[in-house]
């Protein structure tokens, strides 16, 4: 397990999926954290629900199963606490902030397809200052749109033109942090995306009204 903090106290726990779902769901019943509703769903379900548990455990300090808003998004009954998840083929992530609107995604730096789909979230003017080539940047514009996709707590939101990505350099990413600004509606939001596991996480912090 991998944990970072971020600004406006938020914290990042990271799960490499190393393991298979029957490692996951016997480490869960080891920390106390309920699974049999996860014996009958998909392996691959069952991996990340069970990972998700265990980050939530560790973040919260107690066993506790995530509820869902109508729209899937994550919360915990009865706290105030903003939680945030985001899985891929190979890692589970969890974001947690006490007080701030937050969203967290992880895409794979390797994902090509982002180029490919470059029309489909990338608005006239960040097509502008985004190089058709330079996969990086896509990926970051990319997990920055899910990101605050996932603070909004809206996935019916315009991912061209719903968000709109302030200019930004990807120029030496994995050896530095990006930081940039986006603006959904009348909220603005601070981001920062850091090269994880072989993927760009990237932390989306609704900055204050």
């Amino acid at each position: 397990m991998i944990e970072m903090t971020f600004p406006g106290d938020t914290r990042v726990l990271v799960w490499p999926l190393d393991e298979q779902a029957p490692q996951l769901i016997a480490l869960c019943r080891e920390a106390g954290v309920l699974v049999d509703d996860l014996i009958d769903i998909p392996v691959k379900r069952q991996r990340e629900k069970a990972a998700e548990r265990l980050l939530l455990c560790r973040a919260i300090g107690r066993p506790v199963i995530p509820s869902h808003t109508d729209q899937g998004a994550p919360y915990i009954d009865g706290s105030p606490v903003n939680i945030s998840f985001t899985h891929t083929q190979f890692l589970v992530a969890l974001g947690v902030n006490d007080g701030d609107v937050i969203g967290i995604d992880a895409e794979s730096m390797d994902r090509k397809q982002v180029l490919r789909v470059r029309d489909k979230f990338l608005n006239a003017s960040e097509q502008q200052f985004i190089n058709p080539d330079d996969q990086t940047a896509h990926v970051i514009a990319w997990t920055a749109k899910e990101a605050v996709i996932k603070a909004e707590r809206n996935s019916a939101i315009d991912w061209t033109d719903g968000i709109c990505l302030e200019p930004f350099s990807a120029d030496g990413f994995g050896d530095r942090e990006v930081t940039l600004a986006a603006r959904c509606g009348d909220r603005c939001y601070h981001l920062i995306c850091r090269l994880v596991e072989g993927h760009c996480l990237t932390v989306a912090i609704a900055s204050p009204q």
